[in-house]
């Protein structure tokens, strides 16, 4: 996927604005439309939650830290959006085992091999990580990476944004989230943790939770899971195993204080 100058120009004129961008949100049918038009190569037609968490980052860090700036992203498998930042402007790094943790992907060196100009790092994101030591970032981000954590690896992974994040710089995360169906009671807890994580490295009190939680299930507009990229989830397992459930994307970012 190489982007045309004037691809490139178009995107950075609607989205590069420095606009503020909401703390806390949920992905909506609006924006993923947004996308479909203006972001097509990150923007795929299968239901699945990404297609509306990939433009998403894409425009939560244009907003928040036009480029040139170094950003970072964490356990992003294949570099699409990575590539994509890349060729807007941004020197991006990309950390992440590629051992099929979280049902992530293996396929190291063939990315590397298709993706020459993302740095690419095989290892966890952790603090005091070698590859990466007395280096800064602009902004560091995911994309449905935080709700396959654990409460020990989720510090840790939050430990480290704080080591390697610069002062002033932006941490930006969307992960999927459960609002009915099986594993809905886990991920109401996972959710609340993940975002007092990140309202703890601003230093902020986390959001109300539940007034989000309302509000989604009232927009008419929260773009849901579809049946289609529920197929796609379920990979070949029997229905009553892997049975449809109510998926959101939840969003969050957070801005350091640049005198940190």
């Amino acid at each position: 996927m190489v982007l045309t100058k004037p691809e490139i120009a178009d995107i950075l004129e609607r989205y590069a604005r420095n606009e503020p961008v909401a703390e806390t949100s949920y992905a909506t049918v609006r924006d993923f439309c947004d996308s479909a038009d203006r972001l097509p190569q990150i923007t795929r037609h299968d239901g699945d939650l990404k297609n509306v968490q990939r433009p998403w980052a894409v425009k939560a860090i244009l907003r928040s830290i036009p480029p040139p700036a170094r950003l970072l992203e964490i356990g992003g498998g294949e570099p699409i959006v990575s590539d994509l930042l890349h060729q807007l402007g941004y020197d991006v790094t990309l950390v992440d085992p590629y051992d099929g943790s979280g049902n992530g992907p293996t396929e190291y060196e063939a990315y590397c091999k298709a993706f020459p100009n993302v740095r690419i790092i095989r290892d966890y994101f952790r603090p005091s990580l070698p590859s990466l030591i007395g280096e800064k970032f602009g902004a560091i981000f995911s994309i449905s990476v935080l709700e396959h954590f654990s409460d020990e690896p989720m510090n840790s992974c939050f430990l480290a944004i704080g080591e390697f994040l610069r002062p002033g710089g932006v941490s930006a995360h969307c992960f999927d989230f459960i609002v009915q169906g099986l594993g809905d009671v886990y991920d109401l807890a996972n959710a609340q943790r993940i975002l007092e994580r990140q309202a703890a490295l601003v230093h902020k009190p986390p959001p109300d939770f539940h007034i989000l939680l309302t509000q989604l299930r009232q927009d008419v507009e929260t773009f849901y899971l579809s049946p289609q990229g529920h197929h796609l989830w379920r990979t070949g397992r029997p229905y009553a195993e892997f049975p449809f459930r109510k998926v959101v994307s939840l969003q969050t970012i957070a801005l350091t204080c640049a005198g940190a």
